[in-house]
């Protein structure tokens, strides 16, 4: 049987726990961090299968976080919250269905590609 997914939310909108009792109830383990300096040591390789940061608004500063994991993990499954979903790659909208279908597809994807690296 598998383990739950693991997922890292950086978030501190007042609405952060509507978003981690929908991820909880789709059967992800969150780990929920405030900030991002918070989260930057708990940022581990491997540690997570997703990690989610809300850029709230602090959006230059969560673009250069997102982009430093990303350079020191390519693999690292990535996504970033913002009201501007197309400033990159792993920017997605903070409509709930929406990034709820995104983080499905995120994870479904890399759970394939995994299978095609073990194979």
């Amino acid at each position: 049987m598998n383990s739950p997914r693991k997922i890292l939310l950086i978030d501190n909108a007042p609405d952060r726990k509507e978003r981690i009792k929908a991820l909880s109830g789709r059967g992800y383990t969150v780990f929920p961090a405030l900030k991002m300096e918070e989260a930057r040591s708990r940022c581990t390789r491997g540690g997570y299968d997703l990690i989610v940061v809300h850029a709230g608004e602090q959006k230059e500063q969560a673009l250069a976080f997102c982009d430093e994991l990303h350079s020191q993990c390519p693999k690292q499954a990535l996504l970033m919250i913002s009201s501007a979903a197309g400033e990159c790659g792993y920017a997605v909208s903070a409509d709930l269905s929406s990034l709820l279908e995104k983080i499905d597809q995120t994870l479904h994807a890399n759970e394939r590609s995994d299978l095609a690296d073990a194979a």
